[in-house]
């Protein structure tokens, strides 16, 4: 979820200041040790969901490309095979009796919910569904406001070492990445790195001095 603003810049004062409020401190515990600053994440929180914890994204075109794999249309969906997803989904509606009819029925909706929710963003960062197979995590997790931006870190750490990124200046680039997938691509909303890079700015202003240059 994209929440593009062009407003006024006292309504983004007021947004960045509302995360930092609320999820400063969870910021701060994700990124501990990490080479990304805080207020790089509290953008990211910003332009996908404005601070919403529990906000998600059902996408069309992922579960169809999902689905391609699935039956053998496609070899992957980027480093996720069609073993990966069958295992993946064994593994969460079980498999184990009994296999009577209501029962093969509630393991067949369980099934499709859960390719659903690979095609699902989720949390703070909006993660993909599919991310919980390449990082061994649940949905829950990536729900999760500490273990999400953990998550959102690592797939950062792995865009910065694919493009050869500078984690602590390259925020147009990471910023564009988590957006479309790789750096000097068209985003899908044309402010969201400048939108990205203001409230960066913002939120570095919110913040005691140590913390600016931590």
């Amino acid at each position: 979820m994209n929440t593009t603003s062009t407003a006024h810049p006292s309504a983004e004062i007021e947004l960045m200041t509302r995360i930092r409020d609320k999820w400063g401190a969870t910021i701060a515990d994700a990124r501990k040790n990490a080479a990304i600053p805080e207020a790089f994440l509290a953008a990211l929180v910003a332009n996908e969901t404005g601070g919403n914890a529990d906000a998600k994204r059902f996408e069309h075109g992922v579960l169809a490309a999902l689905w391609e794999v699935l039956q053998g249309r496609k070899a992957a969906y980027g480093s996720i095979g069609r073993d990966d997803l069958f295992n993946h989904i064994a593994l969460a509606v079980g498999t184990q009796p009994p296999l009577s009819a209501s029962g093969l029925v509630g393991r067949i909706s369980n099934a499709l919910q859960f390719v659903d929710g690979l095609a699902t963003s989720w949390g703070l960062t909006q993660v993909m569904g599919y991310e919980a197979i390449v990082f061994g995590v649940s949905f829950a997790d990536l729900q999760n406001p500490v273990y999400g931006l953990r998550t959102s870190l690592r797939m950062l750490s792995q865009f910065a070492e694919r493009y050869q990124l500078d984690l602590g200046k390259d925020f147009s680039e990471l910023l564009d990445c988590w957006n479309s997938g790789r750096p000097h691509s068209p985003t899908a909303d044309p402010q969201y790195i400048p939108n990205g890079l203001l409230r960066m700015q913002i939120y570095q202003t919110l913040l005691p001095p140590k913390a600016m240059t931590a």
